[in-house]
C-alpha cells in the first residue's frame, strides 16, 4: 500500500497544486495532440484509393447525402455523383462613400513659462589637513646564520 506524504507547510501545498496543475496541463495537451493526429489520419487515408492487382480501382470511398427533410441519409458511392454548376447573377455595384468632412484644428498648446534658475550650491569647507605620522622605529639587526656542514664526496 503507498503512503501519502502529509503536506505541512503552505510552501508545500502551493508546489503540491502547481505539480498538479502541471499534470492537468500536460495530459490535456497529449489529448489534444492525439485527436489531431487522429484526425490526420482520418484525412490522409479519405484520399487514398483502393485498387486490385490490376490497377483498377476498387472503390473511391462513400459520400453522404443528406439533403431531405424526415429522411434517413442516403449513401452513394463518391464516383457515381455528379453535380453541374450553374452560372451566379452579376452583383450589383455598390454606392460610393461619401467623404468625411476634415476633422477641426486644434489649438495650440500653450507655452511653458521660463523656469527660475536653480540657486548656486554653497561652498563646500575645506578638510581639515591630516596629522603627521610618526617615524616608526628601527627593525633589530638579526642574527648571523649558523654555518652548514660541509659535504663530504
Amino acid at each position: 500500500m503507498q503512503k501519502h506524504r502529509t503536506i505541512t507547510s503552505t510552501n508545500d501545498k502551493e508546489n503540491h497544486m502547481d505539480s498538479r496543475k502541471k499534470w492537468v496541463a500536460v495530459g490535456a495537451a497529449s489529448v489534444l495532440g492525439l485527436g489531431l493526429l487522429a484526425g490526420g489520419a482520418v484525412a490522409q487515408a479519405s484520399e487514398m484509393s483502393i485498387s486490385d492487382r490490376s490497377g483498377d480501382q476498387v472503390g473511391t470511398g462513400i459520400t453522404r447525402i443528406d439533403d431531405r427533410v424526415n429522411e434517413s441519409p442516403v449513401l452513394v458511392p463518391s464516383n457515381s455523383v455528379s453535380a453541374t454548376s450553374t452560372t451566379s447573377p452579376v452583383s450589383a455595384q455598390s454606392a460610393v462613400s461619401p467623404v468625411s468632412a476634415p476633422s477641426p484644428v486644434s489649438a495650440p498648446s500653450p507655452v511653458s513659462p521660463v523656469s527660475a534658475p536653480s540657486p548656486a550650491s554653497p561652498v563646500s569647507a575645506v578638510s581639515p589637513a591630516s596629522p603627521v605620522s610618526v617615524q616608526s622605529a628601527a627593525s633589530p639587526v638579526s642574527a648571523p646564520s649558523a654555518a652548514s656542514p660541509a659535504s663530504s664526496d
